[in-house]
């Protein structure tokens, strides 16, 4: 048994781990990439990551369908099948993957010998409830990184081969890791990520040395030293389960989403995929921080996340900084989270009613 260095023994980088966790509250969110040079924790980061999932009821099944899911594999909506509880998993996308092995083939040997149409399940299947990674995806095909992304933002694939098709459940937390040195990422890719966090080097001296004691004492006895961290490790999976079940109770009043998308149409970012995703991860963050409501202050901590990768005027401008980001930020909030409605919940069902 493989036993991985864990979650909370990882020092500094709290802004990844931040990014990290209000993915899996909220997975549907979209991804989260995680930049910078070798040796900076981040695939490490991304290995413990299963640790502080919840299990999942799932059924039995080579698609971990959702019991009485919306969408079910082939197998499930035929009979109901036994169910299991799963551990979340990290499924690797390896940069020679094809499309075949992605996205799923038939078994040409049972269509050929016994007329039988049978389907092979490919990574985004056996990803579905689980954790999807792809390490250097800078370095992915274009092909295979559009296919996942849009496999993301849907959580479903469909599959049609020789007159064959097949529709299944694909909802994962997608993460990524990538060396800026080693070549960039398309913006249209970029884009696609909910969150992205760069990875630096620590230069605290005293940070170093802890950092250097762990991974030697790990090396020593993994055992005993996952041992010292799995409390953490448990209390961070239990927080993360109730944020995820106390989520769509938290409010969203309408002067921090006029903050938002002021302040996204003040920089010139391309699309609106930064206001909707920046919304969704401070609901996930005061969900995780027990709050009824979504705050400015958790507007700021995830903003910078959300927006600091996005692309405006087409690519032609670079992407805001922390500084800009926050700043309009601010002078937004002066305007929109001060009016007389601004503390005022939104409520999607009387948005509904008004534009029927």
């Amino acid at each position: 048994m493989k036993i991985t260095f864990p979650f909370s023994a990882v020092v500094g980088q709290d802004e990844a781990k931040l990014a990290l966790i209000l993915s899996a509250i909220d997975p549907g969110m979209g991804g989260v990439l995680l930049t910078g040079q070798k040796g900076t924790g981040k695939s490490t980061l991304v290995r413990a990551m299963p640790e502080i999932l919840p299990a999942v009821e799932v059924c039995d099944c080579s698609y971990h369908c959702l019991p009485g899911g919306v969408l079910l594999c082939p197998g499930c909506s035929e009979k109901q099948s036994d169910t299991v509880v799963l551990k979340p998993a990290l499924v690797n996308v390896p940069l020679g993957a094809d499309e075949n092995r992605l996205l799923g083939t038939l078994k040409m040997d049972a269509l050929l010998r016994e007329g039988r149409v049978e389907f092979e399940p490919g990574l985004l299947a056996l990803a579905n409830n689980q954790v999807l990674y792809i390490d250097e995806v800078n370095l992915l095909p274009d092909n295979i990184a559009d296919n996942i992304l849009d496999c993301a933002a849907s959580g479903i694939n469909s599959v049609e081969k020789d007159n064959v098709s097949i529709t299944h459940p694909a909802k994962f937390i997608l993460l990524g890791t990538m060396n800026p040195e080693e070549g960039r990422l398309r913006p249209q890719i970029l884009d696609r990520f909910a969150m992205s966090v760069p990875i630096e080097t620590i230069d605290d001296p005293e940070k170093r040395i802890e950092i250097v004691k762990r991974v030697l004492a790990f090396a020593e006895s993994p055992v005993e030293f996952n041992k010292v961290f799995t409390k953490q490790d448990e209390k961070l999976q239990k927080s993360i389960n109730k944020a995820r079940s106390k989520l769509s109770d938290v409010d969203l009043p309408i002067g921090m989403l006029g903050t938002v998308a002021s302040a996204m149409a003040e920089m010139g970012l391309d699309g609106q995929r930064a206001d909707i995703v920046t919304l969704r991860a401070a609901r996930a963050l005061a969900a995780f921080n027990r709050e009824n409501t979504v705050t400015f202050n958790c507007l700021k901590k995830v903003a910078p996340l959300c927006v600091s990768h996005r692309t405006r005027e087409g690519g032609l401008k670079s992407a805001p900084d922390k500084d800009e980001i926050l700043k309009t930020l601010h002078s937004s909030y002066s305007t929109h989270g001060k009016s007389k409605s601004a503390g005022k919940p939104w409520n999607w069902r009387e948005a509904l009613r008004q534009n029927s």
